[in-house]
């Protein structure tokens, strides 16, 4: 993919957005203008001869990680690990796979240790590698967080990279098992608690590794689609949109990355955000299609490798190292929603969501009584 393409596109999605923005224009109008510069890269990153293809740069991300990890001082003895959430499928299975090439010890955290154990022989025939660990994470549940994250801090002494993948779409009114929105309590709120679970792991890297742990954070484009985070959306069912809270939870993401990386600044963990693109995946599953339109869809977006391909730059490339807070997206930062730089609205969002998780956790007992 070539840089002009790659630019072209960044620009056209931010002059949409700062229209949508300054003008105050209806959200759809913010769905159209974004859906057709990602649809206008697709099909660009199709016609027009590219750089090379994903196969290659992922190949290029893992030689130049394994070069620099040759050419460190530092000590290198001990296992790295890295942990990727819904790694069963789509863009989680190929950041896990190129992962493990890279010589990571790579957690495969799954919603059932069924679909896990499926992917970790799946990926060690493809790979060769006996590096994938299956092990068990429903991001809907917090006390499967609780269980995961005790897990890990059993096994493991640090987290070098997380990968933030997992995530639900444009689903039907549902709740959590905890009885949150399920959009905003899986792919944000889930996502949240298990980084603060983790982060001992994850600050006991740098001391251990010589190298900042990342955190990386999947994100959308639908960010840009809602101004702010509206939490009324977020608590009354009679004001939720399959859309609207779709895009809440991503955009809750970014400001939680943001946020995440200005409190932990100088700690050895950084954190940063990404927009995979228009990627043919299951996340699409929940939204109905007019006859055809799926097997164009599947054409013209994205395969799962090319999708993955920012998250696994962000994950390898050294010179990432001290980068932190930044928004990638096609392999390259890229300017986020404005909402999400705002250091109060940033703060709101954890009180808020801090008061959300206290307010719905089910006392030990109960959940034994039901399980």
């Amino acid at each position: 993919m070539t840089m002009w393409l790659r630019n072209l596109v960044d620009n056209g999605e931010q002059f949409s957005l700062n229209l949508y923005n300054r003008l105050r224009l209806p959200g759809f109008l913010a769905i159209v203008f974004l859906s057709f510069w990602e649809s206008i890269y697709c099909l660009l990153h199709r016609i027009v001869p590219s750089e090379y293809n994903s196969e290659e740069r992922i190949n290029k991300y893992i030689r130049e990680h394994r070069l620099a990890l040759e050419q460190s001082e530092k000590d290198t003895s001990n296992a790295r690990i890295a942990i990727v959430t819904g790694a069963n499928g789509g863009i989680g299975f190929e950041t896990a796979k190129a992962l493990g090439r890279a010589g990571f010890t790579t957690i495969l955290a799954c919603r059932s240790s069924k679909r896990a154990q499926q992917a970790q022989h799946q990926l060690k025939e493809i790979t060769g590698h006996d590096g994938y660990v299956p092990m068990e994470l429903d991001l809907a549940s917090f006390r499967s967080i609780d269980q995961f994250a005790l897990e890990m801090k059993r096994l493991y002494k640090t987290v070098n990279v997380l990968v933030c993948n997992a995530g639900v779409a444009f689903m039907h009114y549902d709740t959590t098992f905890d009885g949150l929105e399920s959009q905003f309590g899986t792919n944000y709120v889930g996502h949240y608690l298990l980084v603060q679970k983790l982060m001992p792991l994850l600050q006991a890297t740098l001391a251990e590794h010589g190298t900042n742990a990342r955190v990386i954070v999947a994100s959308s484009i639908a960010a840009g689609m809602v101004r702010e985070i509206e939490y009324k959306r977020i608590t009354d069912v009679w004001r939720f949109s399959r859309f609207g809270n779709y895009a809440t939870s991503k955009l809750a993401l970014v400001m939680f990355s943001n946020r995440m990386a200005r409190t932990l600044a100088g700690s050895g963990v950084n954190v940063n955000a990404f927009h995979p693109g228009l990627v043919a995946t299951a996340l699409y599953r929940h939204v109905s299609a007019l006859p055809g339109v799926d097997a164009l869809r599947h054409w013209l977006w994205l395969d799962q490798a090319t999708g993955a391909t920012t998250a696994i730059f962000m994950a390898l490339a050294p010179k990432l190292n001290n980068i932190t807070g930044c928004y990638f997206a096609r392999e390259q930062q890229t300017a986020m929603p404005p909402i999400a730089n705002d250091f109060a609205a940033q703060d709101n969002l954890q009180e808020f969501t801090d008061k959300l998780i206290a307010a719905n956790i089910h006392p030990p007992n109960l959940l034994d009584s039901i399980n």
